[in-house]
Formats: structure tokens, C-alpha cells, sequence
């Protein structure tokens, strides 16, 4: 609720600027670094440079230690659990479209050598570098490691969905190629996926600048959080049919967790679990009843839902309601929404309060 005295948004905005600061600095190296709201990065800013520990979410792995530094030469070298990365000529190769965003937001296009899919970039700077060929193209079948050499990338930071086989590991190694795996996908919270960003500040000699923006997206986001959003529990309609089933978020999803600060809900969320809920045809026009708003359907016109799920009309907001996605433009929203979780929630919040103009919605869209 909003509040109408000065002294509680005082307070309010004391809590979120120490919630959102960093750890004091220290010489050692700590056993581990410290977080907000990541579940598998944490960090510890030294004299010497930043220390990222990176936890491995299926736990079979042991937690990464990376020293991030732009003076190596001055590493205590009696730290073995510490990999020792000069981030003074950090050139990345990544295969995520949010990794490209969080360095372009950091104004480390320069770190930028390699990118998967760079048809599909969003920013122009580097989406005009790939079209005259000064970023090399990542395939998905194999590590090009002759082009990574040739291009003399230092950095390969990978989504962490395939395995690193150890004779890839050793490959790696021999090139004096840092493979670092990113977790921020398996986050749950939205804040805790924008923390990453302070990873690409240590890996580019940033971190600072990094911190800064982080403090800043965390005080946006809670002061989005804090506003009045109208009716409680709004219950709306999420997904699209995908082959035989609908998928829809459950309720500790990162979806859901969007949703639950805007007070909008749809019946998965109901179910414990932080994946997505396959549901039938049967079950999904009985819900859509109660539904006026359908979100993220994944397509930006109603033509091409229909073309998709021909019967997607008989559901009760395609015709007597309002679709909303942001899949106008899918490149923007994968290169940016994950660390602009505040205007991802200000969206949700301008759609549920109906002021909802293209000009004030930033991601989302109405499908029409």
C-alpha cells in the first residue's frame, strides 16, 4: 500500500540501498563470496580484484572460485581453489542472448568476440560488428576452438546447459581459455538473475560500475513492488498449447514470481513446484472462463495464434478480453528483460491497471 507520510518511504528506501550493498573488503581469500538474492553466484570484492563463486545448481560439481584481476603477477598463488583470470584484455565468447545484454549495459561491447545465433542480436552496435564479420558466430554442434584461438578469445562463458567433457576441459586449459559456466537461467528470483550482472562486472573490469547498476535496478524493482496494484488475485490465463498440452507456470516459478507481485493468478500457481504445468484442452477452456487477460501466449498477432491452435478462439479472453506479449519482439526481450526485472514488473503493472498504451509499456505488447 502507498503511504502517505514521508518517514516510512525514508526508511523504506534505507533498507533497499543496504540490501542491494556490497561486503566489505577483504584480503583473503573467503571460503564464500556473498549475495542478495542469487542462488548460485556470490561474490567478495579484495583490493586486488573481485573473487566470483559460481555453485553448480545440480550440485555435481564443486563450486568454481574465480579471481578476477587486472594484477595476476600479485595473486598468492597458495590459493589452488582460486582460478586466476586478468580481466585487463577479457575477450568473451557466450552463447546467451542475456549475457549480451548485460555487457552492452555495461558498455563492454569491446569484450564481445563471439556470439551464438548473431542474426538474432538486438543491440545495433554489435549486431552491425557481426554483419561485417569482427564477432565470429558460435555453433551449437561443437566448441570451434581453432576460431576462438585465431580470434584470441580468453573467455568462454556458457549457459551451463551442456556438459564439459574432460577431453574439452583439457582443450580449454592447453589454450589458456577460461570456460566459465552462467547459471543465471536456473534462478527463481527476478533480482537474482539481474545479480549476475555483477559477474560480467568482474569478468570485464566492471564490477564497480556494475554494483552501481544493481543498487539501482533493486531500488526500482521494490519501489514498483510497493505500489498499489489494484484488485487481489486477478485471475488470468498464461501459456499456449505446445503440441497436446498447455503449459502453464507453477508457483515457485519465475514466471509465478512475477505474477505474485503484480497480485495476478492463475490456477497452476496453486500447485508447488518451479517449473511449468502441463495441463489438457478440457482444463484450459474451463479456466479461461474466469479469465479477461491472456499473457504470453508467444505470438504478437491473434492470426498467428490461430494458425498455431485453431481453436484458440473459444477461449474466453482471445474474444471477450485482452492478450498481451512481448513477443513482438523476441530478441529485445531475451537480450534485455533479465536485467530489467523492474520494467518487466511496471509492465505487468500498467496491463493490470489498464494504462496500457504501446507508449508505456516497454516489453509487452497487445496482441491484436
Amino acid at each position: 500500500m502507498k503511504r502517505s507520510s514521508i518517514s516510512p518511504w525514508f526508511l523504506l528506501l534505507f533498507i533497499l540501498l543496504a540490501g542491494c550493498s556490497s561486503q566489505p573488503e577483504k584480503d583473503d581469500v573467503a571460503e564464500k563470496g556473498a549475495s542478495k538474492f542469487s542462488q548460485w553466484l556470490s561474490y567478495q570484492h579484495t583490493e586486488k580484484g573481485v573473487l566470483i563463486f559460481i555453485k553448480d545448481p545440480d550440485h555435481k560439481s564443486p563450486t568454481r572460485v574465480l579471481y578476477c584481476t587486472s594484477h595476476p603477477e600479485e595473486i598468492n598463488p597458495s590459493f589452488p581453489n582460486a582460478e586466476v583470470v586478468d580481466v585487463r584484455h577479457s575477450f568473451i565468447a557466450t552463447n546467451a542472448s542475456t549475457h549480451v545484454g548485460m555487457m552492452v549495459s555495461l558498455n563492454a561491447r569491446a569484450n564481445v568476440g563471439a556470439v551464438s545465433l548473431g542474426r538474432y542480436l538486438y543491440d545495433p552496435v554489435l549486431k552491425s560488428q557481426f554483419k561485417e564479420g569482427k564477432l565470429i558466430e558460435i555453433g551449437a554442434a561443437s566448441i570451434p576452438f581453432e576460431a576462438l584461438t585465431k580470434h584470441k578469445i580468453t573467455l568462454w562463458v556458457s549457459a551451463g546447459m551442456e556438459s564439459l567433457d574432460p577431453t574439452n576441459a583439457q582443450r580449454f586449459k592447453s589454450l589458456k581459455i577460461h570456460w566459465v559456466p552462467n547459471y543465471d537461467w536456473r534462478e527463481e528470483h527476478p533480482l537474482g538473475k539481474a545479480e549476475w550482472l555483477l559477474f560480467f562486472g568482474a569478468l570485464t573490469n566492471r564490477f564497480d560500475e556494475a554494483l552501481t547498476q544493481f543498487n539501482a535496478i533493486c531500488k526500482r524493482y521494490h519501489a514498483y513492488e510497493a505500489l498499489p496494484k489494484g484488485n487481489q488475485c486477478k485471475k488470468i490465463l498464461v501459456g499456449n498449447f505446445a503440441g497436446d498440452f498447455w503449459y502453464t507456470p507453477l508457483q515457485q516459478s519465475f514466471q509465478a514470481r512475477f505474477f505474485s507481485q503484480v497480485d495476478f493468478c492463475t490456477f497452476s500457481m496453486n500447485y508447488k513446484g518451479n517449473g511449468s504445468m502441463a495441463v489438457g484442452a478440457e482444463r484450459i477452456y474451463k479456466e479461461a472462463e474466469a479469465c479477461e487477460l491472456w499473457l504470453n501466449p508467444g505470438f504478437p498477432t491473434k492470426q498467428a495464434i490461430l494458425n498455431a491452435f485453431p481453436k484458440a478462439n473459444q477461449l474466453r479472453p482471445f474474444n471477450q478480453g485482452s492478450i498481451f506479449c512481448y513477443s513482438h519482439d523476441l530478441n529485445k526481450f531475451w537480450e534485455q528483460s533479465a536485467l530489467k526485472p523492474d520494467i518487466v514488473l511496471r509492465d505487468l503493472i500498467r496491463i493490470k491497471n489498464k494504462t496500457k498504451t504501446d507508449s508505456s509499456l516497454y516489453f509487452y505488447r497487445e496482441v491484436k
